[in-house]
């Protein structure tokens, strides 16, 4: 399953089109939009489905009439048969447009509500769903808890066991048809794009980690909520961006008491052992201070006067080690102050968070990170992997296949706009030119 993102002047982007993979990286020059692009992935996967398309279709349209149509044929089914099965494929078409008239009526709103700003302009956003041949409804006649009487109910669940109840007088009498196909459409992109439902399992690191880990107890006293984020209507424009807020609010709720799955408990174990040579932990008391204690000593200091190496990979580590769920990481900039064989490292926990099913989304200028990806592609596809990885310290957990990742290189062309290009995979891995020929540019200097 997958999806597509289209834009067209996005901020400083001329266009781009982005297929998300399990591995998505944006490198290229500074100041081209890379951070952009990676907020409107966030926010299409995290502010839900009534974000993206708002108020779409409140008046009767032919297209709300043919998709509440097929609906209502399945429901008369379900209630004849009790149970019945829809193909989502019968109104992709259908679907896939009534998505793309919303973003283009809402697209304007969603990013301002990203960006908490008006200044970020957008001319055209798409979102391009894969594969909905593949997604099924069971569409069930709910009744009571002994099964004797029919409720005015029905489930409506997709493959992955999401589900909404809905009164069958509200399909029958007409209440609130673009809620009833926003469910259907939510139950779709579940599958396609992951869930759109605003829980913060998508968790974005920002560039500026180490800062807002410092400062966070007082940006929380100034009271976020009130102070950062706005409301559509709102003219006063406050500088936090939305994922910024969230990053916020992830670490805030972290609880020493609530563990992460055993996987992400092993990685965030890596991080401590081979990176922070220490432990980190949120302190028990209630405002959850975050110290850092080296290896072989037992007592607690503050990331205020540790070292940059610690301050900026405590988030993750933290996030590995006490939430619950995680399904994706917006990570920018990963190699952030690390020596470059820290910068291999950090290539390897995001490998391996990607291998493990999080889908990784980050930009990079790192060279390294870019190499040691290519290296887990190309072993890989080596009919002695299992040998080489054993002699490396490497397991199948460290390696990708080629089409589990995409990188897409952002070039900034004076008066004319950011050029977006995805670059292939070839026999050695992704090249990236920006990166080769900054190098070539600086070897010629060399006498």
């Amino acid at each position: 399953m997958g999806w597509k993102l289209k834009v067209l002047e996005y901020g400083k982007i001329k266009s781009a089109e982005i297929e998300v993979s399990p591995l998505t990286l944006f490198v290229g020059d500074n100041n081209s939009g890379k951070s952009y692009l990676m907020a409107l992935l966030w926010g299409i996967q995290n502010l839900g489905v009534s974000e993206l398309i708002s108020s779409v279709l409140r008046e009767e349209t032919k297209l709300e009439h043919e998709l509440i149509g097929w609906i209502r044929a399945q429901v008369a089914l379900a209630c004849e048969q009790g149970e019945h099965i829809a193909q989502v494929c019968e109104i992709e078409k259908e679907l896939q447009a009534f998505l793309r008239e919303g973003l283009r009526q809402n697209k304007d709103n969603l990013v301002k509500k990203i960006f908490n700003s008006s200044d970020v302009k957008i001319k055209d956003l798409q979102i391009e769903l894969k594969d909905l041949d593949k997604i099924s409804l069971t569409f069930t006649k709910l009744k009571d808890r002994w099964g004797s009487e029919e409720l005015d109910s029905l489930r409506i669940k997709n493959n992955t066991g999401t589900e909404y109840t809905i009164k069958l007088s509200e399909i029958e009498w007409g209440y609130q048809n673009n809620l009833i196909i926003c469910m259907i459409l939510s139950l779709a992109m579940e599958i396609s794009i992951g869930e759109v439902n605003g829980i913060h399992e998508n968790i974005y690191l920002p560039a500026a980690r180490t800062g807002f880990m410092l400062t966070k107890d007082i940006i929380n006293k100034a009271g976020r909520n009130a102070a950062f984020n706005i409301g559509v209507q709102q003219e006063e424009m406050i500088p936090f961006i939305r994922p910024i807020n969230q990053f916020l609010d992830v670490m805030n709720d972290l609880s020493f008491d609530s563990k992460g799955d055993r996987g992400a408990a092993a990685i965030a174990e890596y991080l401590e052992n081979y990176m922070a040579e220490g432990t980190v932990e949120m302190s028990t008391l209630p405002n959850k201070e975050v110290l850092y204690v080296p290896a072989g000593q037992e007592k607690g200091i503050p990331l205020r006067i540790v070292s940059a190496v610690v301050t900026e990979i405590s988030p993750l580590i933290l996030i590995l080690k006490h939430k619950k769920r995680v399904k994706g990481l917006f990570y920018e900039e990963p190699e952030m102050c690390l020596h470059p064989q820290l910068q291999q490292k950090i290539a390897r926990v995001i490998c391996q968070l990607a291998s493990a099913g999080v889908k990784m989304t980050l930009t990079t200028h790192s060279d390294i990170i870019l190499q040691h990806i290519n290296n887990m592609i190309r072993l890989s596809e080596r009919q002695d992997a299992e040998r080489i990885c054993s002699e490396l310290g490497y397991d199948s957990g460290d390696l990708l296949k080629a089409e589990e990742v995409k990188v897409y290189q952002l070039k900034s062309n004076a008066g004319e706009g950011t050029k977006v290009e995805e670059l292939p995979c070839g026999k050695n891995g992704f090249a990236v030119p920006t990166f080769n020929d900054a190098l070539d540019r600086i070897m010629e200097e060399a006498f």
